[in-house]
């Protein structure tokens, strides 16, 4: 299962990446005591507009950890669509960050990926309603955060697909999506892994979550495109 635990990934080489941006700038500099033992303070210094550019602009490899750059880039994009909640861009950054393994695209229970990865959603469909509530329970949540990683990072090539061949296009994936993380959100598996309102929200939020991350991904990510290498190899 995939936790709203981003932040808890963080590296000793991402907070020495902050305090170094930081430190250009007298005003703005920060010492890693700060970041190591305030969480308060740490969280608003994650929203520095330094430490956004430097991930976006520097060439070269940064020496962060995946989780942190995925973290900075969820949040900006989230944050100007008007979703402010901290343990929200914790969720969304994690689905990306787990999604980034090719491992995560099976279903749970399935012991290998399969050639239809980015077409069986259908067949997700069909299992659910013959599965226990706990089988059911994962299933769904897999399928919402299956759908979010695709159509948020994939646009073109569902719009492509649903163009050229008749495959389901984004509004197909925005329906499973919010409808699987609701439903998902009233299991009691969802409150005692405290995700319940984090479900609710992107249930609610789903099209406004996805948009983003298409705007990321423009912009960003560039994944259509051999990228450079953006993050220094653990």
């Amino acid at each position: 299962m995939i936790q709203a635990n981003c932040r808890a990934q963080f590296t000793a080489d991402d907070f020495s990446f902050v305090v170094r941006v930081l430190a250009r700038s007298p005003r703005d500099a920060v010492s890693l005591v700060s970041l190591l033992s305030d969480e308060a303070e740490r969280d608003v210094i994650l929203d520095h507009d330094l430490v956004y550019s430097s991930l976006v602009d520097e060439s070269g490899c940064l020496q962060v950890s995946a989780a942190f750059y995925f973290y900075v880039l969820t949040r900006r994009v989230l944050r100007r669509v008007s979703l402010d909640e901290r343990a929200l861009t914790d969720y969304v950054a994690a689905v990306l960050l787990a999604f980034s393994h090719i491992n995560q695209l099976r279903a749970p229970q399935q012991n290998e990926p399969t050639a239809r990865s980015f077409t069986y959603i259908c067949d997700l469909l069909a299992q659910v309603n013959k599965c226990s509530p706990e089988q059911a329970y994962l299933l769904r949540t897999h399928m919402a955060n299956y759908s979010l990683f695709f159509s948020g990072v994939f646009a073109d090539r569902v719009q492509s697909h649903a163009q050229r061949r008749g495959a389901p296009g984004l509004s197909f994936y925005d329906a499973i999506g919010q409808s699987s993380y609701l439903t998902a959100a009233q299991h009691p598996q969802a409150r005692r892994s405290e995700l319940q309102a984090i479900f609710e929200m992107l249930g609610s939020e789903f099209r406004r979550v996805r948009l983003a991350l298409n705007n990321l991904t423009d912009t960003l990510l560039h994944l259509h495109e051999p990228p450079p290498p953006l993050i220094h190899p653990a």
